[in-house]
């Protein structure tokens, strides 16, 4: 079971609600955005992707051993050329690290996420309210996870919020639910201690922002697959797949947005200045210049690139023609328009067909009434040039909610 290769429904169900995400790296998506997305590190190609995630369902559904998904992982590299990160000295080392990465990491969460859903039945928490945390036994095994061997704690304790299995890369630990009977047959009277679980603050290696650790906790693990994926940031109307290309989704009832967030005058920038102030003025709450760029991890967990390059206008093969920082009137919104990608009112995320083919649509909301009433929509799109603001509209409400579609990958409390 160290893979989690155990059937059940709730797994598949896990894993067919995802939403595939390009990414470039495994730390592109954090915690819930992992949960909704389906991502391989190092792909930026959709067709890829589902390629990828078809293999891995098969894998979850019984219909395929991990070396039938090898030789998928081996027809794909072949195919399309890949370059991917992996261990080894050789190309079949290398090959056989990578698969057994991408195999046993969507193995293990889909089983964890759905062992949750199951734990967490409210018939089975009644008879059942005791967790025992279980070590995989491995033959190197994680000092920390192996100190949580049998130890026993209330199935609704805060720490399971930290401590729920999978806890690292290649973490095979499990949970079982125990009953009162059941825990006093293994000679204890009540939960355990709760563990040592004194938080730690260290930075991102790429952004620099302080990110919270936990020791034993590998990082971007420091969550719980299946609470996130039942109560976390997606509301239960939008945990379906998304549409097919081409496709109309379902009509969905969605909440109401947030009350829109009044800005005065002096938020705004004077018209007529020249496309490379507001380019300026954009980039200044990211702490940067023109000329210099950064990353950014938005409220999704997702990290974006910041740069000038986001308002550049270019030519099909990539030439730099100017600045679109100003297209449509927006350039005195340009402070507006960094603050709603740091605070957002909503994330969402779709796949949609434009001139140049099928790409991926960022969707940053945010309500702002302007001294005139009016409110903000800005939209990127994952192109080969990276993320790129294709608009960003002074809308009418209707307008906005025409704008909330595809997957929602967070919501303002």
């Amino acid at each position: 079971m160290a893979e989690g290769t155990t059937l059940f429904s709730e797994g598949i169900d896990f894993l067919k609600g995802k939403v595939n995400l390009p990414t470039a790296r495994w730390d592109d998506l954090r915690h819930a955005a992992h949960v909704r997305a389906f991502s391989v590190a190092g792909i930026t190609r959709d067709d890829m992707l589902t390629d990828f995630r078809v293999a891995i369902e098969k894998a979850r559904a019984g219909e395929i051993t991990f070396a039938d998904f090898r030789q998928t992982f081996d027809e794909i590299v072949d195919r399309t050329g890949w370059r991917f990160n992996a261990r080894g000295s050789t190309e079949e080392e290398r090959r056989a690290w990578r698969a057994r990465i991408i195999y046993t990491t969507n193995m293990r969460t889909s089983y964890m996420a759905g062992r949750y859903a199951q734990l967490t039945d409210p018939d089975v928490q009644r008879y059942r309210p005791y967790w025992q945390y279980l070590h995989s036994h491995a033959l190197h095994p994680r000092v920390v996870h192996l100190s949580w061997d049998g130890k026993i704690w209330r199935a609704d304790n805060p720490i399971w919020k930290i401590i729920y299995p999978p806890n690292g890369w290649g973490c095979g630990c499990d949970v079982k639910a125990l009953s009162e009977r059941q825990m006093r047959a293994l000679g204890k009277s009540g939960p355990d201690p709760d563990p040592d679980l004194a938080p730690y603050d260290a930075k991102d290696p790429r952004t620099g922002q302080t990110e919270t650790r936990y020791r034993g906790i590998d990082r971007g693990w420091e969550y719980n697959v299946g609470q996130e994926w039942l109560q976390g940031v997606v509301p239960t109307e939008l945990r379906e797949p998304l549409p097919s290309f081409g496709q109309a989704g379902p009509v969905r009832a969605l909440p109401a947005m947030p009350e829109p967030k009044a800005v005065a005058a002096s938020d705004l920038l004077p018209k007529g200045q020249e496309p490379t102030d507001y380019v300026k003025a954009f980039l200044e709450p990211f702490g940067i210049a023109p000329g210099e760029d950064t990353t950014f991890r938005d409220k999704s967990g997702a990290v974006i690139g910041i740069s000038q390059a986001m308002f550049e206008s270019r030519t099909p093969t990539g030439e730099v023609l100017g600045f679109k920082a100003d297209k449509r009137g927006r350039g005195q919104y340009a402070r507006l328009l960094a603050l709603a990608i740091i605070d957002p009112d909503e994330i969402w995320v779709d796949w949609v067909k434009v001139t140049s083919g099928v790409v991926l649509r960022r969707a940053y909301l945010s309500r702002v009434s302007l001294p005139d009433g009016r409110s903000l929509l800005i939209r990127f799109e994952w192109t080969k040039y990276g993320w790129t603001p294709i608009t960003a509209f002074e809308t009418t409400d209707r307008y906005l909610v025409g704008g909330r579609a595809g997957a929602l990958l967070y919501r303002k409390k």
